[in-house]
Parts: C-alpha cells; structure tokens; sequence
C-alpha cells in the first residue's frame, strides 16, 4: 500500500488541492441544504405563529361574538338592534373566513388537523346558535334566551377555548421544535466552517512544506547534475581530442581503400564476362538436351504403338484359333450326325425289306441318305484337314507374335534407359545452367554493389573529411561547455536553499 510520503511532489500537490476543492464543495452542498432547511423551518415557524396569531383571534372573536349576543338581547331600540346585528353577522363572516384559512394552512399536520376539524366544527355550530339566539330574542324568549345561553352557547364556548388554547400549545411545541433543528443546523454549518478552516490550514502547511522539500531536492540534483556535467564535459574535451586524432588515420585509411576497392571492381568485371560465357555454354546444352528428350519420346510413343498394334494381332490370333476350335467341335457333331444317318439309313433299309413291295420307295429314301450321310463324312473329313492346317498356320503366328512382342519390349526398355540416361543429362545440364545464371547474376549484383561502393567510399572521404572538420568544432564547443559547467558551478554555490 502506498503511503503519502511515498507520493511525488505532483501527486501530493493534486492530493491536497483535491482535499481542499472536496471539502469546498461538501461545504457547500451541506450549507445548501442546510440553508434551505432553515428557510423552510422558519417559514413553518413564521406560519405557526400567523396560526397561533389566529387561533388567538379566533378566541377573540368567540368572545365578541358573545359580547354581541348579550347587546343585542338587552338592546331595546330597532337601530341599535340592527346596528348589533349588522356587526355579529360582520364578524360571522370574519370566522368563516379564518376558519377556512386554517383549514388550508394545517393540512401539513395531520395530528393538529383532526383536533382544528372538530374546533371546525363546533364553531359552525357556535355560529348555529348565534343564529337561534338572534331569532330568539326577536321572538321575545327571554326565559329561554337564558336557559340556552347557560346550557347550550356557555359550555359550548368553553369547549372551544379550551381546544383553542390546546392546539396553540401543540403549535407552540412544533415552533419550538423547528427552532431547535434551526439552532442545531446553524451549529453543523459553524463545525463544518471550522473544520473546513482548520483542513485549509492544515493542507496548506503541509502543501507549503511539500514545496520547500522540492525546491530544496530540486537544487541538490541541480548542485549535482552541474558537479556532473562539469566532470563530463572535461571528459568529452579529452574523448573529442581522441577523436580528432583517430578521424585524421579515418581519413587515410579511406583513400587507401577507395583505391583497393576500384581494383576489386576490375576483377569482378572479368569474372562477370566468363560468368556470361558460361551461361551461353550451358543455354546451348540445355537446347540440345531437350532435342534429346523431345526425340526419346517420339521413340517412346511409336513402340507404344507397335506394342498396342502387336496386342491388337495376337488379340485376332487368339480369336481365330478358337473359332477355329469351334469349327472343329461344329464338324465333329456333323461327322456324329452322318454316322447317325447313316446308322438310320440301314435300318430303314432292313424295314424296308420286311415290308416288301410297299417298303420299296422308303428303301430308295434310305439308299439317298446313306449317300448323303457318306457325303457329309467326306465334307467333314476335308475340313478337318483344313481345319489342322488353319491351326498350324495359327500356332505359327502365334509364336512370330510373342517373338515380336518380347522385340518390342525389350525395345521398350532401352528406350526407356536411353530416356533415364537422357533425363540425367538434363538435369546435369539444367543444374549447370541454374548455377551459371546465378553465378552471372551474383557477379551482375557484386558489379551494381562495386558500382555503389565507389561512390560510397567517396562519400564516405568526403565524410571523413567533414568528420574532421566538425569534430574540431565539437572540441571547442566542448571546451565552451567545461567553461559553462565551471561557470555554473559557482552560480549555484551562490543560492543555497
């Protein structure tokens, strides 16, 4: 947790002026409301005492009320009679109109307003009476005036002075209530002032502390900083002598290298030449390396061909034998059914015989397929021969097939070695290319970086030699500043805090 004396200067100077802006404010806030209260308190006591002032008057006129009502029972002259009346229906009209004050004034205190409704009310009745009494002394009710008075308008009188006086004592406890809350804010305004007087001054000591202690730190570290900077301004004056000396052999050894490095550019200028050279050699054998290639696949594309056509024949060979094979097997069932006919034709021939004379034109029947069937053997025989013949000839370019299918294979393969060796060389020839091209494109980018460091170690000369000249200045201007840090020095010495 950080405490206060561990905050800066700045943080601490916030800190207070804070404090001191905050208590203000809450100073001010709190009087505000304090204020206001004590308006409204004394607008409240101003009011109960214009309230207590009425009740009082009311008091008054429940009194002259009754004053009037014995004038006018004793009175015996009409004018006097109605000069009374005229004044008790004046002051009538007087309590009404207090009476509806009050009624509006007292709605802020519920308790008082219960008791000041039944005062209200026994009033209205009060004046009720009035009425009946006037009404009875015009009638000439003397006896009754009396009776009346003693047991109707005396008591009821009474009643109403009594509740009065009550609710002016309650009204009074309230005034004396409010003036004390007002009494107790004023006291809270004082405290509040004194307390806020007191953090004023406190902040304000310490705010002033705060500030010396600064001050007095700020011109140790300045004592300090000009101890400092006399003692590094000696040292940068030695440091700038060195430096003057080391920028006068900078200088010597740049023009002994601007020389070296134009004859590095010479010799990388011949190099770049036989680089180009190069590069032309493998372009040409990498053209005929692909005139290689590109002749290897043609080779290798006509054996595919011949190899598929060879497929093709010995596909047409193996079909013709076995056709051949079912001629065979379609002859020896023809050779099977002339036997058979043959056999029948016998049979037929001895049926014949049997049967005699009605046998003879199915003898004649049977004589021609026993030629027919004899016929066929013969036609069977002869095809079979050709038949053995056909598979000779078959069995003969079956085998001329395989001898040229194995040719095209073995074709095939040293074709595809040719290829491989071909490939190789490529790819030889290729990886020659690659390096010969970036050889020539290193020594094209050593010719544009030699092309840069000429100028560049001019440059850099010409640096050296401003170097040179403006380290001299940087020693007199250093020298200038050890003259100023002394000059300081002093002047501090003079204003101690």
């Amino acid at each position: 947790m950080i405490t206060l004396t561990q905050l800066s200067t700045k943080n601490k100077l916030v800190f207070g002026y804070s404090i001191i802006i905050s208590s203000i404010i809450i100073l001010a806030i709190v009087s505000y409301f304090s204020i206001t209260r004590i308006n409204k308190l004394n607008k409240e006591i101003f009011q109960l005492d214009h309230i207590s002032s009425n009740l009082i008057q009311l008091r008054s006129d429940a009194n002259r009320l009754t004053g009037l009502a014995y004038q006018f029972m004793y009175f015996t002259d009409a004018e006097s009679k109605k000069h009374t009346l005229d004044l008790i229906n004046a002051k009538e009209a007087d309590v009404v109109i207090k009476l509806a004050h009050l009624d509006s004034t007292l709605l802020i205190y519920p308790q008082q307003l219960l008791l000041f409704n039944k005062i209200n009310t026994e009033f209205d009745q009060f004046l009720k009476n009035e009425n009946i009494l006037v009404g009875m002394v015009n009638s000439g009710k003397t006896q009754e005036i009396i009776g009346f008075i003693k047991n109707v308008q005396d008591p009821l009188y009474e009643s109403l002075h009594s509740k009065t006086y009550a609710l002016g004592n309650q009204l009074k406890t309230i005034s004396k209530q409010h003036d004390k809350e007002n009494d107790s804010l004023i006291l809270t305004i004082d405290y509040l002032l004194i307390i806020l007087s007191l953090s004023i001054i406190g902040i304000s000591i310490f705010l002033a502390t705060s500030m010396l202690s600064m001050l007095k730190r700020i011109s140790m570290e300045m004592r300090n900083g000009v101890t400092v900077l006399g003692t590094s301004s000696s040292e940068i004056l030695t440091t700038v002598t060195e430096i003057s000396t080391g920028a006068a052999e900078t200088a010597t050894s740049v023009s002994e290298t601007t020389t070296t490095v134009e004859e590095v550019r010479q010799t990388a200028m011949v190099s770049n030449q036989k680089a180009q050279s190069l590069m032309m050699s493998s372009q040409k054998a990498a053209d005929s390396v692909e005139k290689g290639r590109e002749s290897i696949n043609e080779v290798t594309l006509s054996m595919k061909k011949i190899e598929n056509q060879m497929n093709l024949i010995s596909d047409t060979v193996l079909k013709l034998a076995e056709q051949n094979r079912t001629i065979g097997e379609i002859t020896s069932s023809v050779a099977d059914i002339a036997d058979q006919s043959n056999l029948l034709a016998v049979n037929a021939a001895i049926e014949a015989a049997k049967a005699g004379e009605h046998g003879r034109g199915f003898t004649v029947v049977a004589q021609e397929i026993r030629s027919l069937a004899d016929q066929s053997k013969k036609a069977t025989a002869q095809v079979k021969e050709i038949l053995n013949e056909i598979n000779k000839s078959v069995n003969q370019a079956v085998g001329v097939t395989e001898q040229g299918s194995r040719t095209v294979e073995e074709g095939r393969k040293l074709v595809a070695q040719s290829g491989d060796v071909i490939e190789l060389l490529a790819d030889n020839v290729e990886e020659t290319a690659q390096a010969s091209i970036q050889i020539s494109s290193s020594n094209q980018q050593q010719m544009a970086g030699m092309e840069q460091i000429v100028p560049a170690m001019e440059n850099i000369k010409l640096a050296s030699q401003q170097n040179v000249t403006g380290i001299k200045q940087a020693q007199a201007a250093a020298h200038d500043l050890n003259t100023l840090g002394q000059n300081l020095k002093e002047t501090i010495e003079k204003f101690k805090i």
